[in-house]
């Protein structure tokens, strides 16, 4: 295609992008010696007679269109069975490009480029064309930092086809509004949808939705609400964020009506306009000139005057009726605020600066004491950790006081938080809300602490983190010592095992007893007498005139190693009912494949451990 001249005036010098359906070249305009850029249909479309009237009849709509933020059109045609149109060349780059080479666009930037595409946009639902494919890859950028909007009209063409490509729904299908993953009517509204996917990219980096199949990502569209953007970038305004939300609404009711009041909206968010209000209208045309401010000053004095006039008039008793009535809500406001006056019980407040808000809130509560809390931004100390605290640790109060704690929010840097105190799965919503992940959870014990919260944690608190990045913990397990039960009855080991802080499991026969016959006895146990175990213990029982014979169980343990690091001691151990044994122990390179064969009498369990690290606990 290169050098070849369409029409006897359009001559390609090369080709400068691809999509999923046409190629687009450089070229020049032999006529008026200018370059211009060239699109050209795929081969697959030029036998759709339907298509291309509609892909004709939108781009000669589209060029009627003229806007700093739009790209020309100039000429469309058809030349040796090449389908083409010709539009303003722009040097830049598209901003998908953009984007994926400026992982931290500033607020404004990412607003000022939105509100010029939102102004494009206004243009072209002013002359009743609705973009429809409103994404990075066609917003174009200037090296000055213009913003130009391409492919207007060509875009409907496609939606109006049943030719669609895989990898042009691909392409589009991250930015595709609720209304056209499901088929309905589109309207300006679907434009406003994937402005705001688009401004939401901007600010976060990350896309709202998405999945391995084209299907799955337009079923989150039609079916999920978009996550927050403070969830991956906290220095969004709230009141930024509150306006991307609304345009990003499922239901296109609840979006803004127009893509101008989106863009207004945008403007007043970042102080980018002086106030969101328009000047009103009089309801008579002589009340045109505005008020002067000696005019508006009188008006004041007026209205104060009218008031004073209005209390002094007032009969005394109604008077000091009012000042009771705000009196005694004064006081019941302090009453309960700071206090119960009738308690004579004082409490010393803990101190809870530096530790996880949720943490911080039962120990303040365990002392009979209220809380409340206050967020502010912070660099310096982990999202959802105390700062300060009113009044200070160690004070005597009476109960029932309210405790003022200042919370972080958290700031621009990722530092890892606090999660000490937490359970799995408040540390699971803590993380989530930095882009972090739960990493490993790992066994540990802490007599100190309560069972089944976070006692450590890898990176440390405060630590400066990438997002993304997985935070190991250790999880308290209060340990009992497992008491002997083999030879009791069902019910007697039922008692032992409570005495012990465990609970009877799993029951079994080997001889048809009834798991509920209490009078049976229990013949092994798992785990065995002596071992240290949380929660339940299981227990094989037989019926009590007739001892059950353990059954012998085998199986095949069968592992493959990372491929890369360090070699890993492997060690097997099986557990049954002659106790722990271990039937393999050797030193394994990357990516060796273990297989072992293990057997064992009564309720076998086998446990593999690679460098001291359990990864494989189960039951035969």
């Amino acid at each position: 295609m290169i050098n070849k001249v369409l029409d006897d005036r359009y001559q390609l010098v090369r080709k400068i992008g691809t999509g999923g359906m046409a190629d687009v070249y450089l070229a020049k305009d032999l006529l008026l010696d200018r370059k211009v850029a060239v699109k050209i249909l795929h081969s697959n479309f030029a036998e759709d007679n339907e298509f291309i009237s509609r892909f004709r009849r939108e781009a000669q709509s589209a060029g009627k269109l003229s806007h700093p933020n739009i790209v020309g059109i100039y000429d469309v045609g058809c030349s040796e069975g090449y389908h083409y149109i010709v539009m303003e060349y722009v040097e830049g780059q598209t901003l998908k490009q953009y984007i994926n080479t400026h992982p931290h666009i500033p607020i404004d930037t990412a607003v000022r480029i939105a509100i010029d595409i939102g102004n494009a946009l206004a243009e072209a639902h002013s002359h009743g064309i609705i973009h429809c494919d409103i994404k990075p890859q066609n917003i174009l950028l200037t090296a000055n930092h213009k913003v130009k909007v391409t492919d207007f009209g060509i875009a409907r063409a496609v939606n109006s086809s049943t030719i669609m490509t895989r990898e042009s729904i691909l392409g589009s299908v991250h930015y595709l509004s609720p209304e056209q993953a499901a088929g309905d009517k589109l309207t300006a509204k679907t434009d406003i949808y994937s402005l705001g996917i688009v401004l939401y990219e901007m600010l976060t980096h990350h896309l709202p939705f998405d999945g391995d199949t084209a299907v799955s990502i337009a079923l989150k569209h039609m079916q999920d609400d978009v996550p927050r953007p403070t969830r991956y970038n906290p220095a969004i305004s709230p009141m930024l964020e509150e306006c991307l939300l609304t345009a990003l609404q499922r239901d296109p009711n609840r979006r803004y009506d127009t893509v101008q009041d989106f863009v207004s909206e945008l403007k007043i968010a970042q102080g980018f306009t002086a106030s969101p209000f328009k000047p009103a209208e009089r309801e008579f045309a002589t009340m045109t000139r505005p008020i002067s401010q000696k005019t508006r000053r009188i008006e004041r004095c007026d209205s104060e005057g009218k008031v004073s006039s209005f209390i002094s008039n007032l009969p005394q008793k109604y008077i000091w009726g009012g000042l009771l009535v705000i009196f005694a809500a004064a006081f019941a406001w302090a009453f309960f605020s700071f206090g119960n006056f009738w308690s004579n019980k004082v409490v010393t407040v803990p101190d809870v600066e530096g530790k996880p808000v949720e943490v911080a809130q039962q120990m303040l509560e365990d002392e009979n004491l209220k809380v409340s809390v206050d967020e502010v931004a912070s660099n310096e100390v982990p999202v959802g950790e105390v700062i300060a605290q009113t009044p200070t640790a160690g004070t005597e109060v009476k109960e029932q006081r309210i405790i003022h704690l200042t919370v972080s929010k958290g700031g621009t840097v990722i530092l890892a938080p606090d999660l000490k105190g937490l359970t799995l799965d408040q540390a699971r919503e803590r993380l989530s809300k930095l882009n972090l992940v739960l990493g490993t959870v790992r066994n540990g014990s802490n007599p100190n602490m309560p069972a089944d919260v976070i006692i450590s944690q890898t990176p440390a608190s405060a630590s400066q983190v990438d997002s993304g990045t997985q935070i190991n913990v250790v999880i308290n397990v209060r340990q009992s010592k497992v008491p002997n039960v083999v030879g009791m009855t069902l019910a007697d080991a039922k008692n032992a095992l409570r005495a012990s802080d465990l609970s009877v499991g799993q029951v079994t026969s080997n001889d048809g007893t009834s798991p509920s016959d209490v009078t049976s006895i229990v013949v092994s146990q798992s785990p065995n007498a002596g071992a240290n175990a949380t929660g339940v213990v299981n227990l094989v029982i037989s019926s009590n005139n007739k001892p059950a014979q353990p059954v012998t169980k085998s199986g095949t343990v069968n592992i493959t190693l990372p491929g890369s690091g360090d070699s890993k001691k492997v060690e097997i151990f099986v557990t049954d009912s002659n106790g722990r044994r271990e039937v393999y122990s050797q030193t394994a390179a990357p990516g060796s494949n273990i297989v072992k064969d293990v057997s064992g009498t009564g309720t076998v369990r086998v446990q593999v451990v690679v460098d001291g690290s359990v990864i494989q606990d189960r039951e035969l």
